[in-house]
This record gives structure tokens, C-alpha cells and sequence, in this order.
């Protein structure tokens, strides 16, 4: 019997729809699209065990244990892999053509970013990024069934809409023919907070804006246009890396997920997120140290108000990541249980990260350089 693993790919030529169902009485319902001069199916199974199809073609697979974490889930204000592992997206832009793709790949794989906002929804784009290990967002602008139907089987896709004014129509379209249930959100939403949304995607400057979002609609929010790091001709296109690089860890410790974008025009070529070979500002560089914090998050973390006058990322008397943007402060003090504590100032523009070990009674004060662009990140250790 053929074997698949749980959320990877089975594929089938077939002239018709394919219903699938599994031991546990779980089912789905897929149709097919054509590829090339022939109709196919695609399938991504979600459970372990005996998966039995039947409808224009009949039979059988076995599918075996993951060795991924598979899809992207929505678990309250946060996201998840289906397997309960937490998911921290650092997300660029890119909107280009097939010319450019396997440079613009290669150049993804060697960067921070571990998500890519894409408007051609081609099987060679997702399936390539799906080898990095990289998540891909789709832009529709319609409900086409033969793209859901192409794609929903890839475990590393979400969907968001744009450009319509029927969002409900086209989500819940999607929906009823995405057998992988991917995450869903409409971009601008008018009112991010109906049901067959799963997340807020907002173009957002000011990124202190998050935290009324995350309370006011208790969902995932993806600030997927923040600006650009670039010399365009709009404001929006031409902020400074320092202005682009605070932008992000801004929304990140506010519990966004804050998406990159780069647009200088004067390079040979396209600007990368308007289809370039690779990225040439400084922002995307500098961001490897908020990729690094992003993976070593622990489970459970979620911003505070305890400190007013900062954003901050905690998980209450045992971690704690504070950014302090553009204000200069000679040190900062928290207010932590008795205990043994790794803390680190870490220079989000320089890149570099100062360690200690410190033993608190009550409180602690960490000094500053007193410039610009620090985080504070506090681990306790005993």
C-alpha cells in the first residue's frame, strides 16, 4: 500500500472529485485541477492510520508519523503548528515573476525570514519554499477553485484576500474547498472580526496600534504592510532601515507579526519586494537578531502592561523581553520573583548582544548604553 506522511502531499491523477475518509470517521472532499494535459488530485493527510478515496478513482494509502510540525493553526491571539508547536513568523514581501524565482529563493533560504507574502500563486514558488521550510502567504483577489484546489494541499500556505468587496463570498469559498484548512484573513478588513477569518491583516504605521487590535478582536494580527525600507517615491516606500527595523520588533513585542518590505528603486533591477533577486538594505540584515530571539521564545509568551512605557513580551516570573525604540534610558528596573536570571541587552541596530548573570532579591536594574534601538531579554535560570 502506498505510504504518505502525515502533512505531506498525495497526489493522484484522476478525472474527477475524490472523497477522502479516514478510520477515526474524519473525511474531505477534494477536486481536481488540471496540470499540464492531465487532471490530478491532491491530498494532505492529517491523521496517522488508513486513509480510504473513493469517487473517480478507488483504493487506498497508509499515512505515516510526521516529521514536521504541519500546518499553521490559529490558538487564540497566537499561532501554532498543528502539532501544538509554537509558530513566530518573520515575514518579507515579495511580488515577482517566474524569471527571478530561483535567485529570489536562494537569497530567501540564506535570510531571516521564515514567511513570504506572495501575489502569483505558482506550484513551483510554494513547493520550493515548502523544501526551505519556509511559509508562503497566497494574495487572491477572487475565488478561483483551480488554485485553492492546487495548493491546499501544501502544508505551508495561508490565504489572504485583497481587492474585494465580497470577502465573506470568496473566504467562505475557500474554506469549503481548502481540504487543509488554512488559515484565512482579508487585508483591510472592515470587519476583521467576523468568524470565517481567522486573523487580522493590517496595513499599520504605527505599530503601538497592535495592542488595541489583539484586545478588540482576540485574534492573531498580522501587520502585513508597515512600510518600506527604500528611496521610492511615497513615504511609505522610502523609510529609513532604522525606521523599518523598529517598526518590526515594535509590533513583534507588542504580539504582532509584522511583515518586511524593501523598495529601493535605484538598484539594477527590481526592488526585492517588487520582484527583485535579493535584498539589498540593511533592515534584513539586521533582523538575524530578532530571528534568533523569535526561536527561542518560550511556550506561553504574551505581552504585558506591567511597563508602560515600553512594549514587553513576558511569561510572568520567568522571561521577559522588553524594546525600548527610539529612547535613549540610562538603565530600566523590573520587579521579578527571588531567583537567578541570564539577562542580556541586546543592540538591535549593532547586532551585538551584552550578557550577565544576576541574582535578584526583589528587583533588578539593568544599565544601558543610553542610545537608540536596545532590547532587554531576561530569562530566569534558578
Amino acid at each position: 500500500m502506498t505510504e504518505v506522511e502525515r502533512w505531506a502531499i498525495f497526489e493522484l491523477p484522476v478525472d474527477g472529485p475524490v472523497e477522502f475518509s479516514h478510520d477515526s470517521g474524519e473525511g474531505a472532499y477534494v477536486e481536481p485541477f488540471l496540470d499540464g494535459d492531465q487532471w490530478l488530485i491532491r491530498f494532505m493527510p492529517s491523521l496517522e492510520g488508513t486513509w480510504h478515496y473513493t469517487g473517480a478513482v478507488s483504493g487506498a494509502f497508509t499515512c505515516t508519523p510526521a516529521t514536521t510540525h504541519g500546518p499553521i493553526r490559529r490558538s487564540g491571539t497566537t499561532l501554532r503548528f498543528a502539532d501544538g508547536t509554537p509558530y513566530h513568523p518573520l515575514t518579507t514581501t515579495w511580488f515577482g515573476t517566474p524569471d527571478n524565482w530561483p535567485e529570489a529563493c536562494r537569497a530567501l533560504a540564506a535570510s531571516p525570514f521564515n514567511r513570504v507574502r506572495l501575489r502569483d500563486p505558482l506550484d513551483v514558488q510554494v513547493r520550493d519554499l515548502l523544501a526551505i521550510d519556509m511559509g508562503a502567504e497566497i494574495l487572491v483577489d477572487s475565488f478561483d477553485p483551480e488554485v485553492v484546489n492546487r495548493l491546499a494541499a501544501y502544508r505551508n500556505i495561508t490565504w489572504c484576500i485583497e481587492n474585494t468587496t465580497d470577502v465573506r463570498a470568496v473566504a467562505e469559498l475557500i474554506a469549503e474547498h481548502d481540504s487543509g484548512r488554512h488559515l484565512i484573513s482579508a487585508y483591510a478588513a472592515t470587519d476583521p472580526g467576523v468568524p470565517w477569518l481567522t486573523h487580522l491583516s493590517v496595513p499599520l504605521e504605527n505599530l503601538r496600534g497592535v495592542s488595541a487590535l489583539r484586545r478588540d478582536y482576540d485574534k492573531p494580527v498580522h501587520a502585513d504592510a508597515c512600510g518600506y525600507e527604500g528611496n521610492g517615491p511615497t513615504p511609505d516606500t522610502s523609510l529609513t532601515p532604522q525606521e523599518m527595523l523598529t517598526r518590526i520588533w515594535e509590533g513583534t513585542v507588542r504580539g504582532a507579526h509584522v511583515t518586511h518590505g524593501e523598495w529601493y528603486a535605484a538598484h539594477a533591477g527590481a526592488p526585492w519586494s517588487g520582484g527583485g533577486v535579493r535584498p539589498t538594505g540593511l533592515a534584513a540584515q539586521r533582523l538575524r537578531l530578532l530571528r534568533e530571539v523569535l526561536d527561542e521564545l518560550p511556550d506561553g509568551v504574551e505581552p504585558i502592561d506591567d511597563y508602560r512605557d515600553a512594549p514587553t513580551l513576558a511569561v510572568p516570573g520567568s522571561y521577559y523581553l522588553q524594546y525600548l525604540g527610539e529612547h535613549q534610558f540610562p538603565d530600566r528596573t523590573f520587579s521579578l520573583p527571588a531567583g537567578t536570571y541570564q539577562v542580556e541587552v541586546l543592540d538591535v541596530w549593532n547586532h551585538s548582544v551584552r550578557r550577565t548573570v544576576e541574582t535578584v532579591a526583589e528587583s533588578l536594574t539593568v544599565r544601558l548604553p543610553g542610545t537608540q534601538y536596545q532590547a532587554i531579554q531576561i530569562r530566569r535560570t534558578a
